[in-house]
């Protein structure tokens, strides 16, 4: 499918994240230090909204159960070889796009 644009880059504040929709899939974008990363929205212990977590750095907390995850890698932050799918970012115009 290709970069699809998912929002204005001035909406996701330094720090957060957002739930967005590319592709008909949902994602968790996140803008840290100015820099954006996409990975899937449901985190694999219990479908929680990783959008809607803490950002700490380049890791997102889940709100259910605090399972962790690198933003930039997809990968679990305690070992327990579970991960995220991740999505490439880039910003146009002041418009960021996701590759889906």
């Amino acid at each position: 499918m290709g970069f699809v644009k998912v929002t204005e880059a001035e909406k996701v504040a330094i720090g957060t994240g957002t739930v967005v929709e590319a592709g008909g899939k949902e994602l968790a974008l996140f803008n840290v230090n100015g820099e954006f990363f996409c990975i899937d929205n449901s985190c694999p212990h219990r479908d929680g909204p990783l959008g809607e977590g803490e950002l700490y750095g380049e890791a997102v907390m889940c709100p259910y159960h605090a399972w962790q995850f690198s933003v930039r890698t997809g990968e679990g932050l305690y070992g327990c070889g579970v991960g995220v799918r991740t999505y490439a970012c880039k910003v146009e115009d002041g418009h960021v796009l996701v590759e889906v």
